[in-house]
C-alpha cells in the first residue's frame, strides 16, 4: 500500500512538472537592469551626500584588497582579513548601490523579514556585540547592522561604483581595475582606474531583478504602474522601509506576480490596503509558519552562552539542513524539520552511480511526511477548498526554497484577494490596462514584479559575468572562457589557477546552506587564512602573488566531480533556479560533465569545512604557489 501511495505521489510530482517545463529555460525572463533599466534605478541613494564625500579611492590610486560588492559575502571577507591581521585602510569594498547592505540595500519592500533566524543570519554578532531584536531580523535591521560591521571593522565603501574590467598585469603583480561612478542626474559619470594586490568578487547572487518575457509589457508600462521588490516605490503606494502604510493603495487594482519567499511577505501586507489584489501564481511554494519572537534577555541568555556560540548554533542548524541532525534542535523552526533539503546543500551520505536509485528513493520518503503536512497545513488555513488546492505545492522539497510566513495563507480568505492560478503556464500576455491569463483580462492600476533575480549557468556564471565586469587572467585569458572550458576548476572553490591574487567566494568546488552567511563565512576565514599564511612567508608582502598550481586545482575538481551525481536528483522537479529552469537534464553529456566539475562541493558543508581547516591547521599551502 506504501508503494503505491508513493507510486500514485510520483505520477503527480511528474504530471505538475511536464505541464510547467519549456525549452526556452532562463531565456524566459529579461534582466531588468538591461531591458528596462528604469526599473532598476536606485531609490535610495542620497547622491548629494555622495558628492559632499571624500572618495575612497580616485585614479591612479593602488589598493591592497578590491572587493566587488559590499553585502554579506564582502563583509565577512573584509572582516575577517582585519581579523588576520590585515590593515582595514588597505581594503576597499566596492558597489553600485548607494551603501552596504547587498541584497538588504535593494529590498526593502514592506514585510520584509529573513526566513533564517537571526541569531546565525547576521554576521558578527560576537564581534559587535550585538542583540537582535527578534528571532527574524527585519530587513531595515539587517541593512543597518551591515553599517555597524563596516563600522567596526573600519572599512572604507566605494559606492554608486561599477566595476567596469580587472585585468592582471604580470609586471607589476597588480590588477588593473577599470571603474565607473554615476554621480546621479545632471552630472556627467567618472571614469577612473585603480591598481588592486587582489580582488574579491562579492557581488553576490540576488543583485539582477527579472520579470517574465511576455508581450505587450511596454505597453503595459506606458498607461500603468510597475516595479520590482528590490526597488520598491513608496512614493506610489504610501508607507516607508520602516513603515508598512500603505496608504496610497486604497483606491488602486494591484497585481503581484511570482509566489515565492519575497511574494509570501508582500502579499499580506498589500491585501491590508489594496481595493483589491490579484495574486498570479505559476507554481506554489511550500509554506509554514514562521515561529516569531522579541528577544526578550532571558531567551538571548540562553542563544549567546559562551565565546563561540554563533558558530556553534549555525553548525546546529546545518547539521539539520544537511540531514545530520544532533540530539537538540537549537532553532527548532521550518528550516530544521526541512532535513531534505540534503538533496540541494548535500550531507554525509556518500552517494555513487551504483546506491544513487537507492539514495533518490530515500529522500523521497524522507520528504513526503513533511509534505503531506504542509499541503494539510494549506487545507485547514484557506476556508475555500478550490483556493487551497491550488495553493498546494506538488514537488519534492529539494526542488524549491521553502517559504515561512504566518499570514499569507490567511490572507487568501480576504474578500479583497484572489488567486489566479495560471496552470504552471505564467502570464499570457500584458495589455495597456492589465494582464491576460487563460484569455481573461485582468485590469491593474499596479503590477509588482515578485519574479526574483537572474541567476546565471555554465561559462555565464563565471565571478562578474552578471555584473557586465571583464575579468582578464593571465595570458589574456578572460574568466569565463575558463568557466566553459575542458579544463575548468577551482582549488576549494576558493582560487582558480590562470587568475593569480583573485579569490572567489564559491560557489563551484565549495559549499552551500540554507544559511548563505554560513557558508560564506566558512569561505572567508578560509581565504583569510591563506592570504596571511602566504604574507607571513614573504620578504615583500607588497609583491606577494598566490596562485593554485594546476595539478592541485585538477586533484580538487575531480574530487567534486565525483560527488555531483546528487545533481541527477533534480531530473524530478519543476523548473526553476535549482534546476536551471528545468534545462539541466537536456544537457548534452559534455556539458553534464562540466556542469559536474562546476558542481557544489556533494559531501555537504561539514565535510568542506573539515577539509579546510584541516589545510589551514598545517599551514603549509600545499597546492599553492606562492611568490614575491
Amino acid at each position: 500500500m506504501a508503494s503505491q501511495v508513493a507510486s500514485a505521489l510520483e505520477e503527480k510530482y511528474a504530471e505538475e512538472r511536464d505541464k510547467r517545463l519549456r525549452p526556452d529555460g532562463f531565456a524566459q525572463y529579461v534582466d531588468l537592469r538591461q531591458d528596462a533599466p528604469g526599473l532598476a534605478a536606485d531609490p535610495w541613494i542620497d547622491y548629494e551626500a555622495l558628492a559632499s564625500q571624500e572618495p575612497a579611492l580616485k585614479d591612479g590610486d593602488d589598493v591592497q584588497f578590491l572587493i566587488t560588492g559590499a553585502g554579506h559575502i564582502s563583509l565577512l571577507f573584509a572582516g575577517r582579513l582585519v581579523e588576520a591581521g590585515f590593515d582595514p585602510k588597505g581594503i576597499c569594498l566596492v558597489d553600485t548601490a548607494g551603501g552596504f547592505g547587498g541584497t538588504w540595500y535593494w529590498n526593502r519592500f514592506p514585510g520584509l523579514t529573513c526566513d533564517v533566524e537571526g541569531y546565525i543570519y547576521l554576521p558578527f554578532l560576537e564581534e559587535t556585540g550585538y542583540v537582535p531584536k527578534q528571532k527574524y531580523s527585519s530587513g531595515e535591521e539587517i541593512r543597518q547592522h551591515c553599517e555597524r560591521v563596516a563600522a567596526h571593522f573600519n572599512l572604507r565603501g566605494l559606492f554608486s561604483t561599477t566595476v567596469l574590467s580587472q585585468v592582471w598585469d604580470e609586471s607589476k603583480k597588480r590588477w588593473v581595475v577599470k571603474m565607473q561612478q554615476n554621480r546621479g542626474p545632471g552630472r556627467e559619470k567618472l571614469d577612473f582606474e585603480v591598481t588592486a594586490q587582489f580582488v574579491y568578487t562579492g557581488s553576490g547572487l540576488f543583485t539582477s531583478p527579472k520579470a517574465p518575457k511576455v508581450p505587450g509589457f511596454e505597453d503595459f508600462r506606458r498607461s500603468r504602474h510597475v516595479f520590482h521588490p528590490s526597488r520598491w516605490d513608496y512614493e506610489y503606494t504610501g508607507g516607508s522601509p520602516v513603515d508598512p502604510s500603505l496608504v496610497k493603495l486604497k483606491d488602486k487594482v494591484v497585481g503581484i506576480v511570482g509566489t515565492g519567499a519575497t511574494s509570501v511577505q508582500i502579499v499580506p501586507e498589500v491585501a491590508k490596503w489594496a481595493k483589491h489584489l490579484y495574486v498570479f501564481q505559476r507554481t506554489p511554494s511550500y509554506c509554514t509558519p514562521r515561529p516569531q519572537a522579541p528577544t526578550n534577555p532571558e531567551a538571548w541568555s540562553s542563544v549567546a552562552s559562551g565565546k563561540g556560540w554563533q558558530k556553534a548554533r549555525r553548525h546546529n542548524f546545518d547539521k539539520f539542513t544537511s540531514n545530520d541532525p544532533e540530539p537538540v534542535d537549537l532553532i527548532n523552526d521550518g528550516w530544521t524539520e526541512h532535513r531534505s533539503f540534503a538533496g540541494l546543500v548535500g550531507g554525509p551520505k556518500a552517494i555513487t552511480p551504483q546506491n544513487f536509485d537507492e539514495y533518490a528513493k530515500y529522500l523521497f520518503e524522507l520528504d513526503v511526511e513533511r509534505a503531506e503536512k504542509v499541503r494539510a497545513h494549506v487545507e485547514q488555513q484557506v476556508q475555500d477548498p478550490t483556493t487551497a488546492e491550488k495553493l498546494k505545492a506538488w514537488y519534492p522539497g529539494w526542488c524549491k526554497r521553502p517559504t515561512f510566513h504566518s499570514e499569507y495563507l490567511p490572507t487568501f480568505n480576504r474578500a479583497n484577494v484572489t488567486l489566479v492560478d495560471t496552470q504552471g503556464q505564467g502570464l499570457e500576455r500584458f495589455t495597456a490596462r492589465g494582464v491576460v491569463v487563460d484569455g481573461v483580462e485582468h485590469e491593474l492600476d499596479l503590477m509588482i514584479l515578485s519574479t526574483g533575480y537572474g541567476l546565471a549557468t555554465g561559462n555565464e556564471a563565471a565571478p562578474g559575468f552578471r555584473n557586465g565586469i571583464t575579468v582578464v587572467g593571465r595570458g589574456g585569458r578572460h574568466i569565463q572562457e575558463k568557466w566553459g572550458a575542458a579544463d575548468f576548476g577551482t582549488f576549494h572553490g576558493v582560487l582558480t589557477h590562470d587568475f593569480p591574487n583573485m579569490i572567489i567566494p564559491g560557489l563551484s568546488g565549495a559549499v552551500g546552506s540554507a544559511n548563505l552567511t554560513s557558508t560564506y563565512d566558512m569561505i572567508a576565514q578560509h581565504a583569510a587564512n591563506i592570504l596571511k599564511t602566504a604574507a607571513q612567508r614573504a620578504s615583500d608582502p607588497k609583491s606577494l602573488v598566490v596562485e593554485p598550481s594546476k595539478q592541485a586545482e585538477n586533484e580538487w575538481t575531480t574530487e567534486v566531480q565525483k560527488r555531483a551525481i546528487r545533481l541527477a536528483i533534480f531530473a524530478s522537479c519543476t523548473p526553476g533556479y535549482f534546476n536551471h529552469e528545468g534545462t539541466a537534464g537536456k544537457k548534452s553529456l559534455e556539458q553534464k560533465m562540466l556542469d559536474a566539475k562546476r558542481a557544489l562541493w556533494g559531501d555537504g558543508i561539514f565535510s568542506w569545512q573539515r577539509i579546510v581547516e584541516e589545510y589551514d591547521a598545517k599551514g603549509d599551502l600545499e597546492g599553492i604557489e606562492v611568490s614575491w
